[in-house]
């Protein structure tokens, strides 16, 4: 500010009235400027975080899959019940919209050290993925039932089709198998955890406040007993990975399916 009155009174020559007017301009237009710069990025930030939570504020939790479970995977044998039973806590501030991510790889067929009937009996990706899906089961009391239904239940379920999911606290969103680059196949599913009952994609999402849970998606995977279900599948490199998303909920929008799931960043 010094250099600018020093270079300002070699300007006008030392005549203070002009001198004053001139650094009372440039004082406006400072402060013009200071506000138009504020409100711009005042603006930007509400618009950026419109919808997003911020990764801590929603969690994971499998806490059979953490005591039991992964151990049990680890020594995977026909009849083995596997738990595994993910669901979400909402652990911020802010009442959120939840979905879970569901990914179910499979890793690049493996026949070293089998005969060659094995591969030309197993070698089938359509196979894998159906047997996986088939063997996720949701618990109720002493009964299990299926979490994916199915159409077209042949004697070969890699020509069976998946239909629906049967867990009614969430609505199924299923993106398809794709092959990777790497020659591995993966298939992804999000889980939308809607009010009851069921209405297409019309149905309502379920409001989670903070601190409260979504219901379990699942709860064991029951391994096939006969080991022709089980060799090609289950003696195979496969991985079933959870994740969950939320967004914010905006009381200003509807609380649709079709509508949120675009509020949701797709990874």
């Amino acid at each position: 500010m010094e250099r600018i009155i020093q270079s300002l009174n070699r300007l006008f020559h030392g005549n203070k009235r002009q001198m004053l007017t001139a650094t009372a301009l440039v004082f406006i237009v400072y402060v013009l400027l200071l506000a138009g710069i504020f409100s711009y990025y005042h603006s930007e930030d509400a618009v950026t975080n419109k919808y997003i939570a911020k990764n801590t504020s929603v969690k994971l939790l499998e806490p059979e899959w953490d005591a039991v479970g992964q151990n049990k995977a680890k020594a995977s044998e026909p009849g083995m019940l596997i738990p595994k039973n993910p669901y979400a806590r909402n652990e911020g501030h802010n009442n959120l919209y939840i979905r879970l991510k569901m990914t179910v790889s499979l890793g690049r067929f493996d026949s070293s050290g089998r005969t060659p009937e094995y591969a030309a009996d197993f070698d089938n990706n359509d196979r894998r993925l159906n047997s996986i899906l088939n063997a996720i089961k949701m618990l109720n009391g002493n009964t299990t039932s299926p979490l994916f239904g199915f159409d077209n239940q042949s004697a070969q379920i890699e020509n069976w089709t998946l239909d629906e999911c049967y867990n009614l606290d969430y609505y199924m969103e299923n993106k398809g198998k794709r092959i990777l680059n790497d020659g591995t196949t993966e298939q992804v599913f999000y889980f939308y955890y809607v009010n009851k009952p069921k209405n297409g994609e019309n149905y309502e999402m379920r409001i989670v406040k903070p601190q409260e849970e979504t219901a379990e998606l699942f709860d064991q995977l029951e391994i096939p007993v006969l080991k022709k279900d089980y060799l090609g599948v289950f003696d195979q490199n496969y991985i079933i990975n959870i994740e969950a998303q939320a967004v914010t909920v905006n009381p200003a929008e509807s609380s649709a399916v079709s509508v949120q799931k675009n509020n949701f960043t797709e990874n």
